[in-house]
Formats: C-alpha cells, sequence, structure tokens
C-alpha cells in the first residue's frame, strides 16, 4: 500500500476541486464580461440621440430587449399585451403609425413615457384636453348630435343625414369652434393631442353612441409620468421598443427588430 503512485482517490479529488474552481473562475470571469457589456451597451444607449439608435443594429436590441419586460410590467395593462390600445379607457393603439402627440420618433415617443399626459408634472402633455360641449352648456343635445353627425361623416365619406351634417358643419366651423384644435379638415392636430377624425382610429370608440359622449361629456384621457419610476436607460428602451412595433419592416434595424420581437412574443416575453 505504499506505492510510489499514491492514494488514487486523492488524486481524483484535488484533479476534481481544481477543475471545479477552473469552472468557477471561468463562470466568474462570462458574469463579468456580461455585466460589463450591459453596461456599455446601456451607457452607448443613453449617448446616442434618440433618433439616430435605429442606425445600429446591436443598440436596437438591446434596447428591445430593456423596453419589451418594461412595457409587458407597466404598460401592458392600459394598452394590451400586443399594443391595441383600449377604447373603454381611452388608451390609444401603440402598434400603429398614428401618434396623439407629435409624430412618432424615438424622441417623440420617450417624451410622452417621461412626462405623460395631463399627469400633474410640469412637463406633461397638458395643452388642451376634449370639453364638455353638452355639460357645460356650451351646446344643446341637438347641436351635439348634429356635431356627431358631422363628425362621423368626415371619416365615412359624407354618409349620413345630410340637413344634420350641414348643421353640424356650421357648428363645427362656428358656435363649437372645433376646428380650432382639430383642424379645419379634421385631420387633428399633434400639438395639442387632438386626435385626426377623418380615419378609422378613435381613442374611445367611433360608434354614434361614444361619439356623442365624447361631445357631450368630454374626455380627459391620462398617462401618468414615468421620470422617476423607471430609470432612464428603461425609458430609452421603452421609447426605441413601442418605436420598432409601430415601424416593423420600414428600415433594416426595424425589420431586425421586429424579427426579435416576434421572437420574444413566441416565447411569452409579452
Amino acid at each position: 500500500m505504499n506505492g510510489k503512485g499514491g492514494d488514487p482517490a486523492k488524486a481524483t479529488r484535488r484533479r476534481l476541486g481544481w477543475i471545479g474552481a477552473l469552472a468557477a473562475v471561468a463562470g466568474l470571469a462570462v458574469l463579468g464580461f456580461a455585466r460589463f457589456d450591459h453596461w456599455r451597451l446601456e451607457r452607448a444607449l443613453l449617448r446616442e440621440y434618440p433618433d439616430r439608435i435605429t442606425d445600429d443594429r446591436e443598440l436596437v436590441s438591446f434596447a428591445v430587449s430593456l423596453g419589451r419586460p418594461a412595457y409587458a410590467e407597466n404598460c401592458a395593462s392600459c394598452h394590451g399585451a400586443a399594443m391595441e390600445g383600449n377604447q373603454a379607457i381611452g388608451a390609444p393603439n401603440l402598434a400603429d403609425s398614428v401618434w396623439l402627440y407629435d409624430f412618432g420618433g424615438i424622441s417623440d415617443i420617450e417624451r410622452t413615457i417621461l412626462y405623460g399626459v395631463r399627469s400633474g408634472h410640469g412637463k406633461t402633455h397638458n395643452v388642451t384636453d376634449m370639453p364638455g360641449f353638452g355639460v357645460r352648456k356650451l351646446l344643446t343635445p341637438q347641436q351635439v348630435g348634429d356635431v356627431v353627425a358631422y363628425t362621423l361623416s368626415l371619416a365615412n365619406g359624407g354618409d349620413g343625414d345630410a340637413e344634420a351634417i350641414a348643421r353640424g358643419s356650421r357648428l363645427f366651423f362656428g358656435d363649437g369652434l372645433c376646428f380650432d384644435c382639430h383642424s379645419p379638415d379634421g385631420a387633428g392636430n399633434p400639438d395639442y393631442g387632438a386626435p385626426s377624425l377623418i380615419d378609422a382610429e378613435w381613442l374611445f370608440g367611433g360608434d354614434p353612441e361614444n361619439v356623442y359622449r365624447s361631445t357631450y361629456d368630454g374626455r380627459h384621457g391620462l398617462c401618468p409620468a414615468w421620470i422617476g419610476r423607471l430609470d432612464f436607460a428603461t425609458i430609452r428602451g421603452l421609447a426605441v421598443y413601442l418605436h420598432q412595433v409601430s415601424h416593423a419592416g420600414t428600415d433594416t434595424a426595424a425589420g431586425s427588430a421586429a424579427e426579435t420581437i416576434s421572437a420574444s412574443s413566441t416565447e411569452g416575453g409579452g
């Protein structure tokens, strides 16, 4: 038992110990590299001008990886898991190319996420909102009905009661002053957040009953300010994610992001 080879069991244990130690060191190295790479990309994301991020595939993918879970956790409850919106509460569809405020650039979206809409923050979108023409007795119920007839005619090619539409048109450009926010052609005004009345996208529904309620009672949609609630990298990632979903396929980087989003959704990523 005193052979020169020593105890084989002890030798095996020593080898396994060295292997375990090397594996631990390798694991720490990988973890350290991953953290460094995350830090590097986060710094690059915040230093880049927002509307140029789409030129960089790596930044787009990183931003989407931040924005996708942030959306699922903080935004989906109002805007829907597929960003389809919710007309019951006036939460807009975020998956299309129609934007209530500004023009849908990453910087535009980021501003809204940061400061919200009628959130109480000093920089929030709060220039105006939809007054209640009926409850404030600015228009009679019949006049509200006429304005609704004219409003719906803008989106449906002029169909409806011709006399009511004519009366509503006069109110739209007269006592109602509707044109002042929604513009003379009804196309809306992104400076005010006044929605277009000539397309098929409606915040609270485009049926006669809901349009009447919007006109009679008024609407005062809200979006919280996320500054101070989410870190800046997550807010920017969320803005990029929303931009990419709404612009998917319009350029190479967007197409790449759309594939990432689609794959993650298939895997249950929201």
